[in-house]
């Protein structure tokens, strides 16, 4: 049926499933611990060369029995990915062959498929299997990224296949800009053209599924002086995490025997060795050789192991690639590649990967010395500083989670760890000890906002002091706490989440809308004497286009962590009233913006007297476009694209003359430009939400132009109004920065300011050991009628906690 001719099919192996054999390092993926979320929390600016990731040789192999059978599970309909994903593996090598499929030279096209296979063997499952499985988990998990090293394995020699090559004579050529095919008249292989041109049709099966700039293809030209082919590349650098979030990045697409297709990534120009190499070339591959340090090959692909003896020779392999990456100078910017497997007729796969042949062991297999030298004591052999991509056979969940395990150091060593410390262990804890002072497990509730100091109890604001709980500190506790993912930080930022839900589904006015604040005790109504019973205990009536768009990226972080489609519910009712009341006509087309929502004027401060405010905030319309642009991405749905574009676009209007910064935002007419009190929040958040170079400098601006220190506090304040205390939550702000750009001299400035933040949550006026007060003094001016204290704040705690782990919340 799939046009195998008189190729006979085996039948299928045994399913590994964490047999008997399984170790912590072989045939055991159930038991990895590092989840299907491990990315999600590495500073966006990591470059994919600076990780560690672990991923599946022959990924789809399960069929064949021991000659060809490289993984768990049965890779029927590619069924084994899921438990592949799961566990963490997230690079993965496919071996293709054409299967059907007819061009000719009228142009008409029928298009032909590609089925996986190991050799001969065919393993129940099509490509588009696989890229679906692939599809479904990014969709779930946007904060991963996947690699695929693709192989078009048919040779057609003995002990392999032959692809159907219907009228390869005539290979149809693709054309994105018409989406249709025609006649190709060069004179080149018309296998390879055949084989890229079908994997071209299966992009456009997959809209948005790849890294666009990986999936290029090369473009052929015929020289007009001698009539030669010229093929020209477009092969792109290994991109930064943050640009491939949700997508699957084509590293490489190579043909029988290796030779480089020109699709995929290739190593950046610039460096001493190996500059520019594709990731399929082969002369990448250092084989057996040992480089002699020279650095001028990065793939170790040694599949022969013609016997049991020999897997110390496939060990020595492995490990000489480990050391060679390690001591290479250009390690943060080469991606490596290290095969740990192998095999051959009298050595299987699986007796290479664990040392047993028919469960007698004799030998130590490649998995259980990989984890064994990763595990040993620094000084006894090099330094492992990462790993590269490391792509097994029958990994282990403790292998797969060691390596894993390597990503917890921002690349470079400049900011620190990003793993939990001391420091954000007690921030941690002060944001979940303000949750519970109203409730426990379940309880909707939410944290008074500031406390002690000049909001603490007192004749102005009573024995309980200031009791308001602002829904932007809410929004950014919350993904603070998701930040860290561990059971008990769920748990308060879904009960923090719920209880901004329960605030939108019960508000007097349904509309979707969120307050600007709510009252902590009873934050849900029992009297009712006010409003009706189980009405939120509302603070502010006034309705801001920013908190909105705030509390919205708070329920994307929290659908992304839970799978929950409530609060994808959530984020598009905030949307919608976002887009019904705060969209705007007025300026220039396509960066109208949105302006500033609703505030209540009414002298009673029951919501009598909302007004609209017609001016638009460029912080606002930062929000709105990081929040457009997230929920775009969970929906799939464009138009939330389109609207997060105009409001980003509004923002590049308010670009000073010079590019150096951003102002305000504008008046009351929505055209003329706001140059009152330029604030900090626009200068970093911009960055932080687009990371577009542009608002990099903006950053660099506001670090110098709202510099302050403050004793032994040094940082940022609000604005340059009043630059005498140092505002610590926009300290953080800059931090975040930092930790995101990672230029040169970040990792320095970084450092100062982690250390002025863990410096303020120890002995800042007012502190109690664990969070984080608003400023270093009472009194700060922010030039806009409003004053910061220093007093214990749940958002300026959350940001510290963001920032100081190199989290992004802007981001997904």
């Amino acid at each position: 049926m799939l046009g195998f001719g008189s190729l006979t099919l085996p039948a299928a192996a045994p399913a590994y499933a964490d047999s008997p054999m399984s170790t912590p390092s072989y045939e055991s993926l159930s038991t990895a611990k590092s989840g299907p979320d491990w990315m999600r929390d590495l500073p966006g600016g990591t470059n994919l060369s600076a990780m560690s990731i672990p991923g599946t040789h022959e990924s789809l192999s399960t069929f064949g029995g021991d000659p060809t059978q490289t993984q768990e599970g049965d890779s029927t309909q590619a069924g084994n990915l899921a438990g592949q994903l799961a566990a963490g593996i997230r690079a993965f090598d496919i071996r293709v062959r054409v299967v059907g499929g007819q061009g000719h030279s009228d142009g008409s096209y029928v298009a032909g498929s590609y089925a996986v296979h190991h050799g001969a063997v065919y393993q129940h499952a099509m490509l588009g299997d696989a890229l679906g499985q692939f599809q479904a988990f990014l969709a779930a998990h946007p904060g991963e990224t996947l690699l695929l090293r693709l192989k078009s394995e048919c040779s057609g020699s003995t002990g392999s296949c032959t692809d159907d090559l219907v009228d390869a004579d005539l290979p149809p050529v693709y054309d994105p800009t018409t989406e249709s095919y025609h006649p190709v008249d060069l004179t080149g292989d018309p296998r390879t053209l055949y084989r890229q041109n079908l994997f071209a049709n299966y992009l456009t099966q997959y809209p948005g599924l790849f890294y666009g700039p990986s999936v290029a293809p090369p473009t052929y030209s015929v020289n007009p002086a001698n009539g030669e082919i010229v093929k020209t590349t477009h092969q792109v650098a290994v991109p930064a995490l943050d640009d491939v979030r949700g997508k699957l990045v084509l590293a490489s697409f190579s043909g029988p025997g290796g030779g480089d297709y020109g699709w995929g990534l290739k190593q950046p120009a610039g460096m001493e060795h190996n500059s520019g190499d594709s990731l399929a070339a082969e002369s990448g591959d250092c084989g057996n050789s040992t480089d002699s340090g020279a650095h001028t090959c990065f793939l170790q692909d040694q599949y022969s192991v013609p016997n049991m003896m020999a897997i110390a020779s496939k060990r020595n392999y492995v490990r000489r690639q480990l050391d060679r990456q390690n001591s290479d100078p250009d390690q943060d910017r080469k991606l490596y590649i290290n095969y740990t497997s192998g095999g051959s007729l009298t050595a299987y796969p699986y007796s290479v990967a664990s040392g047993c042949a028919a469960q007698i062991c004799t030998s130590q297999g490649v998995n259980e010395f990989l984890l064994t030298y990763l595990d040993q004591a620094t000084g006894t052999h090099a330094p492992v500083v990462r790993t590269g991509v490391v792509m097994m056979d029958f990994p282990g969940g403790a292998l797969i989670d060691r390596i894993v395990g390597y990503n917890s150091f921002v690349p470079g060593g400049e900011s620190g760890s990003v793993a939990p410390t001391p420091s954000t262990k007690k921030a941690d804890a002060f944001l979940r000890d303000a949750i519970d002072r109203h409730g426990t497990l379940d309880d909707l509730r939410v944290p008074q906002s500031y406390t002690g100091g000049f909001f603490g109890p007192g004749g102005t604001f009573g024995p309980d002091g200031y009791q308001a709980s602002f829904t932007y500190d809410n929004a950014v506790t919350v993904m603070a706490l998701l930040a860290n993912h561990t059971g008990t930080d769920s748990g308060h930022a879904v009960a923090l989440g719920d209880s901004l839900l329960y605030a939108q589904d019960h508000d007097p006015v349904d509309d979707g809308r969120i307050r600007a604040s709510y009252l902590p005790e009873p934050f849900v109504t029992t009297l009712g004497r006010d409003y009706p019973v189980g009405t939120p205990y509302i603070g502010s009536w006034s309705v801001y286009t920013g908190n909105m768009a705030w509390a919205g990226m708070a329920f994307c972080h929290l659908y992304r962590a839970t799978g929950d489609t409530k609060y994808l519910d959530g984020a598009k009712r905030a949307a919608n009233w976002i887009q019904a009341n705060a969209a705007d006509t007025r300026g220039t087309p396509g960066a109208t913006g949105y302006t500033g929502g609703y505030a209540d004027t009414s002298a009673a401060e029951d919501g009598s007297g909302m007004v609209q405010r017609t001016w638009k905030a460029t912080e606002h319309n930062i929000d709105v476009g990081a929040f457009f642009t997230m929920l775009s991405g969970l929906t799939g749905d464009q138009v939330w694209k389109g609207r997060a574009d105009n409001a980003f676009a509004f923002v590049k209007t308010m670009l000073s003359a010079d590019h150096n910064h951003l102002w305000t935002g504008t008046g009351l007419d929505g055209v003329t430009v706001n140059e009152d009190a330029v604030p900090e929040d626009v200068q970093t958040w911009s960055y932080l939400a687009t990371l577009d170079p542009d608002y990099a400098r903006t950053a660099d601006w506001a670090a110098g132009r709202m510099a302050a220190t403050d004793g032994s506090f040094s940082g940022v304040s609000f604005s340059s109004v009043d630059t005498s205390k140092v505002w610590f939550e926009g300290t953080a702000h800059l931090l975040a920065v930092y930790r995101q750009r990672q230029a040169p001299g970040d990792g320095a400035k970084a450092a100062a300011l982690l250390s002025t933040l863990e410096l303020a949550q120890l002995g800042a006026p007012n502190t109690d050991g664990k969070g984080i007060v608003a400023a270093s003094g009472d009194g700060l001016d922010t030039g806009q009628g409003d004053h910061y204290y220093a007093s214990l704040h749940t958002g300026a705690t959350a940001w510290y906690l963001i920032a100081a782990r190199g989290g992004n919340p802007f981001r997904l």
